[in-house]
Order: C-alpha cells, then sequence, then structure tokens
C-alpha cells in the first residue's frame, strides 16, 4: 500500500486535512514535524534557533526517509519540506504527494493570531513565491482547500482512486 504525501504552505491544512482523510479511508497520520519533535525530544523552534535551518534540514530528511518506509500512511510533511529535493524524492518511492493550495489571505485570515510565522501577509506572500513553484512541480495531485472539509477530503478521495 502506498502512503499519502500531503505538501504545501503551513497552515494550508495539511494536519486538518490529513485528520479527515485518515477516517474516510482508515489510514493513519503521522505529523512529519511532530514525529521529528518526539524524536529528537525538542521542538522545531528551539532547532531552528540553536543550529540553524540548515541542520533543521538534515534532521527532517532523516526522519522522513524514515517515515516513507512505512506502508499505507498520510503522512503531514512541514511546508517547506519541498525546499529539498532529496526529500520528495524519498517520499515520492512509496507515496503519492497531494498538493494542498489554499489562498494566502485565507491562510493569513485564520492563523496569524497562532502562528509567529504567518503574523504578517507579506510573510506569507514571500513564502508562497518562494514555494508555489516547488509544490506544483513535486504533486501527484493538486486540491484546492477551498471549500468544506467533506468537499476536500472527497476531492481528495476521487483523485486517489486507482493510484493507491
Amino acid at each position: 500500500m502506498k502512503n499519502i504525501v500531503l505538501i504545501g504552505m503551513p497552515a494550508c491544512g495539511k494536519s486538518t486535512i490529513g485528520y479527515w482523510l485518515s477516517k474516510k479511508i482508515n489510514y493513519p497520520i503521522l505529523d512529519a514535524d511532530k514525529y521529528l519533535e518526539e524524536k529528537e525530544n525538542r521542538v522545531i523552534s528551539d532547532i531552528f534557533s540553536n543550529e540553524g535551518e540548515e541542520y533543521f534540514r538534515e534532521l527532517e530528511t532523516k526522519y522522513l526517509k524514515e517515515l516513507s518506509e512505512k506502508n499505507g500512511i498520510i503522512i503531514s510533511t512541514g511546508g517547506g519540506a519541498v525546499k529539498k529535493k532529496e526529500n520528495i524524492d524519498i517520499l515520492k518511492k512509496n507515496g503519492i504527494v497531494v498538493f494542498l493550495n489554499r489562498e494566502i489571505a485565507d491562510i493569513y485570515k485564520e492563523n496569524h493570531e497562532k502562528r509567529p510565522l504567518l503574523k504578517n501577509i507579506n510573510n506569507i506572500q514571500k513564502l508562497y513565491d518562494e514555494r508555489i513553484d516547488l509544490y506544483r512541480k513535486y504533486a501527484d495531485i493538486i486540491v484546492k482547500n477551498n471549500d468544506d472539509m467533506d468537499i476536500i477530503v472527497d476531492r481528495i478521495v476521487t483523485a486517489l482512486k486507482g493510484k493507491l
């Protein structure tokens, strides 16, 4: 059984949609960032602050390799996992990559108070501009996150038919 790999901007709905998708198709969901934090016994913000982004990206690749060796799971990646082609190569070996595309205004509207990185719409736009081509390039399936959860999950399930 192949894995389903969710990619997209921070706060595009990977964890939430992944949760509802897991209920619908009976695949367990694993959040790659939470997995890394559990394995390292510390939070990502501390890793970024103390060792920097490059070190974090090395850890991210290490743990994405571990996750990709599992079968029949949903992997919710961190928003920047696409920055390293090696990560996508690893995940595509046994996975179907689904890009959850969400409007910048919607990301900002729902998350600017909860997530420091998303407090400024200009920051969100900058991240989006840096990553959008990578998300599109690496996606096997692109789904817009612009509707009710049931509809979005049904879109994904329909797009996955025959691919798992």
